[in-house]
């Protein structure tokens, strides 16, 4: 039985780094952790990012749970791929990758993989039929967002952040209003500022890349943790939730804008009538701290790997901390 260690993905100083969270997670859940060993010179990072070292005698013991993106599937598993099974949890797996991802996995022969989306997965289970897959959503550390105020009292009437929205809102729309735009605020804003602009926003558009960017998107609407932060800020969305978030909430937390309606005239009802929507953000987010939080997620895959056959706690030490 291979004992299965996970490494901490690469931070790059400050940008936000999603894939650290269910790492930390998998750590408070008791999972084993090994140390990272990423270089540290710019230009041999970017040089990682497209080379790989060659394959040597891999470890017959010990597995490596590793934090990817198929666009940087070669840097995020440096240099475990080289001496340990890999067993990769994969984010944004497009179908326009899929032939690259696919490449990946065959030639570092990989028996076990987690994906964040239901369509990704079938895809490639589809290519590798005998490989091992566990499908488990997007989550998000639930302890980092603030309730905030009852919306009535919010300053911010429009938040947006994360994925562009040009597509239904542009500067002009909404004249009276206080519409903040985070990719405009200079300089970059931290986490923390990021979360108390949630605390104190009414009103955010919520959209998936299949409707931002369909072309890429080919077709997969999947569940990011952008709707989580909303949900456990309290946060107004309106736009359209994805199926897998709706299935497993069990109701749609949007407020939906149907084909040919105006994105400007449902915002504009919406914060007329502000108070009436107390009920569904307070819904929103005891939803989002029940089912949203990493810590669930990682408890899962933890389980999961388990059943078929790997072992994920530390042989000796008290901490979790190998």
């Amino acid at each position: 039985m291979k004992k299965v260690y996970a490494v901490a993905p690469f931070i790059r100083e400050g940008i936000i780094n999603f894939k650290y969270p269910p790492y930390e997670a998998w750590k408070r859940m008791g999972g084993a952790v090994a140390q990272s060993h990423y270089p540290k010179i710019k230009p041999v990072i970017g040089w990682f990012h497209n080379h790989e070292v060659p394959e040597l005698c891999k470890s017959q013991e010990e597995a490596r749970l590793r934090f990817i993106e198929p666009i940087n599937r070669k840097f995020d598993a440096f240099p475990d791929y080289a001496f340990y099974e890999i067993i990769p949890m994969i984010w944004d797996c497009w179908p326009c990758l899929d032939d690259r991802l696919s490449q990946w996995l065959g030639k570092h022969d990989v028996k076990t993989a987690i994906f964040t989306s239901r369509q990704n997965a079938h895809r490639i289970q589809q290519r590798f039929p005998k490989m091992n897959i566990f499908v488990i959503t997007e989550g998000v550390d639930t302890s980092a967002y603030h309730a905030g105020k009852p919306l009535a009292e919010r300053q911010i009437d429009i938040l947006e952040y994360g994925r562009s929205n040009e597509l239904v809102v542009n500067d002009d729309s909404f004249e009276g209003t206080r519409h903040v735009r985070t990719s405009s605020l200079k300089p970059r804003i931290s986490d923390s500022q990021l979360f108390e602009l949630l605390s104190d926003s009414k009103i955010t558009i919520a959209l998936t890349k299949l409707d931002t960017d369909p072309k890429l998107a080919g077709g997969v609407d999947t569940l990011t943790q952008r709707y989580w932060e909303n949900m456990l800020s309290r946060v107004v969305m309106i736009g359209r939730a994805p199926n897998e978030l709706i299935e497993l909430i069990g109701y749609n937390p949007c407020i939906n804008v149907k084909e040919g309606e105006c994105y400007k005239d449902v915002i504009q009802n919406v914060l007329r009538n502000i108070a009436d929507y107390q009920q569904l953000v307070d819904r929103n987010r005891e939803s989002a701290l029940r089912l949203g939080d990493w810590n669930i997620r990682m408890k899962l895959v933890m389980e999961w790997l388990e059943s078929v056959g790997y072992s994920c706690r530390p042989r000796t030490s008290t901490t979790g901390i190998i």
